[in-house]
C-alpha cells in the first residue's frame, strides 16, 4: 500500500515538472508587457505594449 502511494506521488510530481517545462518552452509565461518588435502607424518601432506605463523596477 505504501508503495502505491509513493508511486502515485512521484507520478504527480513528475507530471507537474513536465508540465512546467512545457509551459516555459512554449513561452506562455509572463512577458512583463514586452512583445515582438512592431511598427506603429506613425512609423515608430516599439517593443512594449501601450498599457505598460508603470515601469518594473
Amino acid at each position: 500500500m505504501e508503495t502505491i502511494i509513493l508511486v502515485l506521488i512521484g507520478a504527480i510530481a513528475g507530471g507537474a515538472i513536465v508540465n512546467m517545462m512545457y509551459v516555459c518552452k512554449e513561452g506562455k509565461s509572463g512577458s512583463k508587457g514586452i512583445t515582438d518588435e512592431y511598427i506603429t502607424e506613425s512609423g515608430i518601432k516599439r517593443t512594449a505594449k501601450k498599457d505598460r506605463e508603470e515601469y518594473i523596477v
